[in-house]
């Protein structure tokens, strides 16, 4: 079986997340910063956070777009996180928080690279992280990315932290730049 296809047996079993899943809206995709590249580009979620003690699971569904379009404006990755990655007692780290929005907000951009609005790849310019609550550990926890806005080499996102009872624990607002002259094999 497949890395993806693995983990969803795995998240279908946890009744929150099944339901997210079933949700005609949404297709499940591939979260690209899992896969090991040549290049070493994404190695801390590939390899690093992808461990029993880590993030022993990760999957990623976006949202279809409106009929006619090709843009894909929302994307869940939802993620199994152990202790390995603690701060304090039980709580996440926040670096480790940072991460994970920046993560996913990467993939919904991934997903719209051939598009009309993103025809490249792009880099984090700003993220500017709210800390609402603490992210538990051990736990299931969704993190949701939405694109606000692109405009020229700009494109405005935004992500936020979820547990399973639909509790907010972290937001995001982020900028991120279109680079040029970049090459990127995935």
């Amino acid at each position: 079986m497949r890395q993806e296809q693995l983990a969803e047996v795995y998240f279908r079993s946890i009744p929150w997340v099944n339901k997210l899943l079933s949700d005609p809206a949404y297709i499940i995709t591939p979260t690209f910063s899992r896969h090991s590249k040549v290049s070493r580009e994404d190695s801390l979620l590939a390899e690093t956070l992808q461990t029993p003690k880590t993030i022993e699971h990760c999957l990623s569904s976006y949202l279809l777009p409106p009929k006619n379009t090709k843009w894909i404006s929302e994307i869940r990755t939802f993620f199994t996180l152990s202790s390995g990655m603690n701060g304090g007692p039980n709580a996440l780290h926040g670096g480790i928080i940072a991460a994970l929005m920046d993560d996913v907000i990467g993939t919904l951009l991934t997903i719209n690279k051939d598009g009309e609005a993103i025809n490249s790849s792009t880099v984090t310019a700003t993220l500017n992280v709210r800390y609402l609550r603490k992210v538990v550990t051990p736990q299931t926890v969704v993190v949701v990315a939405r694109c606000r806005e692109v405009k020229d080499r700009k494109a405005f996102m935004e992500a936020e932290v979820v547990d399973g009872e639909g509790n907010v624990l972290a937001k995001a607002d982020s900028m991120w730049i279109k680079a040029r002259g970049l090459k990127v094999k995935l």
